[in-house]
């Protein structure tokens, strides 16, 4: 296969995955704190909370990066009858289901979630606001076995149920390996992409999902040489590189204002990240790259972006420049999660 069809195979590759989303919905009676749970998943406040999902005729959607995650009305309402809510709202087409609650389960819970089994969909079962789970005389430790006691009688088996706050974020770690467990390799790199890192791991399993994308565009990058590099006898397509590094920054959620505000000691590397982003940033980073050859690693590339492609002048410069900006980003990204999570980095 020669230069011209690695790209147009590579090209094709890029655009099913940006199109098959992550679709994950949540379902629960109102007031469970779904919305407030999705914008802590993606980390950004982009779901309406306070919503009364079983007086809405539609489903909220939510679209972020890679993912889809889908806010459901209420199931068995007099507005949503069993049989009309599962011809609406197709459940088969959904990846995965969140059942979240925050009081007492919900028979109305336990029916969906029977008829979802019958589907074969998989369902996890997070009891949300756990801030306010308390009552005098008793630990955390007996009132979540109660809960989850409750769940399994009613379920009809044991059920692992995740315990969560989006206030203080408690929790939430665990919530995101259960989901990324439930998930099939492909659809683990789609969550590691879209939503937020709560720990080091998480970050860790961001940056290698990244880096699979990485490969793709600069493979097409240095495909597609509409641009001559200043200085460098390669062309490399910018619009591309300038999508690859915007793309890099989302996954990290390094906003400008995210990145504007960082305290003293970050700033020279926020700097870095910010401009680097820029298309005279890229050029600049190629330039730093130029005649970096990936030919002593060829056989790892060719699964990824192609023989034909591997082999061509610029790919190791594209790749070496994106690299080193996934570097950076995810460099940024760590020493931020670190100062979150209390953690003190050693000299």
């Amino acid at each position: 296969m020669g230069l011209r069809e690695d790209a147009a195979r590579l090209k094709q590759d890029i655009e099913d995955e940006q199109n098959a989303k992550l679709r994950i919905a949540l379902f629960g009676q109102p007031g469970s704190g779904k919305s407030s749970l999705i914008n802590q998943i993606v980390g950004q406040p982009v779901a309406r909370t306070g919503v009364t999902t079983d007086t809405t005729v539609e489903a909220q959607v939510i679209a972020h990066e890679e993912l889809l995650l889908v806010d459901l009305p209420g199931y068995g309402t007099s507005r949503f009858p069993p049989n009309e809510w599962m011809d609406r709202f197709r459940p088969e087409e959904l990846d995965l289901f969140l059942c979240v609650f925050a009081g007492k389960f919900h028979e109305a819970d336990t029916a969906f979630f029977r008829e979802l089994r019958e589907k074969g969909r998989i369902c996890l079962f997070v009891r949300n606001k756990l801030d306010d789970l308390w009552e005098d005389g008793r630990t955390a430790e007996e009132l979540q076995a109660e809960i989850a006691a409750d769940v399994a009688r009613q379920i009809g088996e044991p059920q692992q149920v995740y315990f969560v706050s989006c206030r203080t974020r408690e929790g939430l770690s665990e919530l995101v390996d259960g989901i990324k467990a439930a998930l099939e390799p492909a659809l683990q790199e789609k969550y590691a992409r879209s939503a937020k890192a709560f720990s080091l791991a998480h970050l860790e399993a961001k940056k290698e999902a990244c880096e699979k994308s990485v490969y793709k565009y600069a493979g097409l990058a240095a495909a597609n040489g509409l641009n001559p590099v200043p200085g460098v006898n390669v062309g490399v397509d910018m619009s591309i590189m300038y999508k690859m590094f915007a793309e890099i920054r989302a996954s990290y959620g390094l906003t400008d204002e995210k990145v504007n505000k960082l305290i003293p000691s970050l700033l020279p590397l926020g700097k870095r990240v910010l401009d680097y982003g820029t298309k005279e940033g890229i050029m600049l980073l190629l330039k730093k790259f130029a005649g970096k050859s990936a030919s002593t690693a060829v056989g790892r590339f060719v699964p990824i972006v192609g023989q034909a492609i591997a082999a061509a002048a610029g790919f190791g410069m594209t790749l070496a420049a994106g690299k080193s900006y996934l570097n950076d980003c995810h460099e940024l990204a760590e020493r931020i999660l670190e100062r979150e999570l209390g953690i003190e980095r050693q000299p």
